[in-house]
C-alpha cells in the first residue's frame, strides 16, 4: 500500500468514525469533568507527561508495559460532539523511543496528531504512522523523547493569552484599532473586542472566532489570515477600513479554549446553540455590545463572520435562498460568484434553516444582516487555509465596497 493510499484509508475511517458529529446535542447546562492538573512521573523509566499548560487535555497517563504508555482522554461532559481534543507535553530523562496510545473514554479518534518542540512550530505525524484499534477508540504511534519538552496535540495550540497577544501586536501598527473589555466568561476570564471604528460611519462588520475550542484550522488559522488581509496595506483594505466599522471577538470561549474542552464553555454548553435564548455569559456579551452599537450609536450590521472547523470542511454556511433573495443587499451571492470564477480554492456553500440558534442566524433574524459561518477542514494544508482566507477576504471587501458605495 502506498503512502497516499494509506492516507486516504485513514481519512476514510475517520470520516465514518465521525458521522455522529452533526448530531444536535441538547442545550442545557451540565456538570463538568474537570481534569486534574498534574505531572505524571515514571522516574525509573525516565518518562514524564503533563497537562499543566493552557489548552491541555490529558485525563490520565499510565504505563501499559515497558516502553508503552497510554494517555487517557475524556471530554468535559457528555453528551458531546465527536471533537476528541487532546493535548499534552511529554519528555524523557534520556533519549528514547516509546509507543504512545491515546485512549478515548467517549467517541473515537478524529485528529491526526501534531507535534512541536516549542509550542509554536508544528508538524503532523504521517497518517500511516498512526494505528487505530478496531473501533477507533485507541490511536497509537511512536514518540521520540528527549530531555526537551515535546508538545503533542490534536491541532496547533493557541491559548487565549496567545490569541490576545497576537491581536495586541496589530494595535502597534494600526492606531485606529482599539481593544475594549466587554465582559467576562463563566469563569471570569476577560472577553475583549478589537474595534476599528469611525463615528460618522454606520455600516459595520462583526467577526467572532473560537466558539468551539478544538476548531483551530478555521477558528484561529483562517481567522488570523482573514483578519491580516483586512488590516493589510493594500489599497482595497485601506479603503475598506475607512468605509466600515469592524468589531472582532477573536476568542469567544476563553474558558473552553484554556481548559482543553472538546466543545463547550464552562457551563457545559455549546455556545453556537445559544444565539436564540442567550443563557450564557459569552453570547450575552456579544449581543449586548452590538445592540448598544445599533441602538445608541446608530450603527447597523452590514455583515457577520463566525469562524469554525469541520471534518467535512471547507465550506460556508449561508442563508436560506428565500431569505437571501428577500434582503436589500446581495453580498453573499455576488461574493461567492467572484470567488468561484477566479480560484481553485473554492469552498462548498451550504444552506441551513434560519431558525437554528447559530450565530449567523442571530444576525439575520435580529438585524436582517447577511452573515456566514466560515468552516475550514480538520487536516487541510495550512498554507492552503491561509491562501483561501486571504483571497476570500479580498473578494469580500471588494463586494462590500461595491454594494454600499457604488
Amino acid at each position: 500500500m502506498t503512502r497516499q493510499q494509506f492516507q486516504l484509508l485513514f481519512l476514510f475511517l475517520i470520516f465514518f468514525a465521525c458521522e455522529s458529529i452533526q448530531e444536535e446535542i441538547p442545550v442545557e447546562e451540565k456538570i463538568l469533568e474537570f481534569q486534574m492538573k498534574e505531572i505524571y512521573s515514571f522516574p525509573e523509566e525516565g518518562v514524564f507527561a503533563s497537562n499543566l499548560s493552557d489548552g491541555a487535555r490529558l485525563n490520565g497517563f499510565i504505563q501499559i508495559k515497558e516502553g508503552h504508555y497510554q494517555a487517557i482522554i475524556s471530554p468535559e461532559n457528555i453528551p458531546i460532539n465527536s471533537s476528541a481534543w487532546y493535548a499534552l507535553q511529554i519528555w524523557g530523562g534520556s533519549p528514547k523511543t516509546i509507543e504512545l496510545s491515546l485512549k478515548y473514554t467517549h467517541h473515537k479518534h478524529r485528529y491526526i496528531p501534531k507535534v512541536s518542540r516549542d509550542g509554536k512550530n508544528w508538524r503532523s505525524i504521517p497518517a500511516e504512522a498512526v494505528s487505530l484499534n478496531q473501533d477507533s477508540t485507541i490511536a497509537s504511534f511512536s514518540v521520540q523523547l528527549s530531555s526537551d519538552t515535546l508538545w503533542i496535540a490534536a491541532q496547533e495550540m493557541f491559548s487565549t493569552a496567545t490569541i490576545y497577544s497576537w491581536m495586541d501586536r496589530h494595535m502597534d501598527t494600526h492606531n485606529t484599532l482599539k481593544k475594549e473589555l466587554t465582559g467576562q466568561s463563566v469563569l471570569n476570564k476577560n472577553i475583549y473586542v478589537y474595534s476599528s471604528e469611525v463615528d460618522s460611519i454606520r455600516p459595520s462588520v462583526l467577526i467572532v472566532a473560537r466558539q468551539h475550542p478544538p476548531e483551530v484550522p478555521g477558528g484561529t488559522i483562517a481567522f488570523q489570515a482573514f483578519f491580516e488581509e483586512i488590516y493589510s496595506s493594500s489599497a482595497i483594505a485601506k479603503l475598506f477600513r475607512e468605509r466600515f466599522n469592524i468589531y472582532t471577538f477573536p476568542v469567544l470561549n476563553p474558558d473552553g479554549v484554556d481548559l482543553g474542552h472538546w466543545r463547550h464553555n464552562a457551563n457545559g454548553v455549546d455556545l453556537n446553540r445559544d444565539w436564540k435564548d442567550f443563557q450564557q455569559a459569552e453570547t450575552q456579551v456579544v449581543r449586548d455590545f452590538m445592540r448598544k452599537k445599533v441602538k445608541e450609536q446608530k450603527k447597523f450590521i452590514a455583515f457577520g463572520f463566525d469562524f469554525h472547523t469541520s471534518y467535512t470542511g471547507p465550506y460556508l454556511l449561508i442563508l436560506e435562498l428565500e431569505n437571501e433573495q428577500n434582503l436589500e443587499t446581495q453580498i453573499i451571492p455576488e461574493w461567492t460568484r467572484k470567488v468561484g470564477n477566479e480560484t481553485p480554492l473554492l469552498m462548498e456553500y451550504k444552506r441551513r434553516d434560519q431558525s437554528l440558534p447559530y450565530f449567523y442566524n442571530w444576525l439575520y433574524n435580529e438585524f436582517k444582516a447577511e452573515a456566514v459561518t466560515y468552516e475550514e477542514g480538520d487536516e487541510i494544508d495550512r498554507s492552503i487555509i491561509k491562501s483561501r482566507a486571504k483571497l476570500y477576504a479580498q473578494k469580500w471587501m471588494a463586494t462590500m465596497l461595491m454594494e454600499y458605495y457604488e
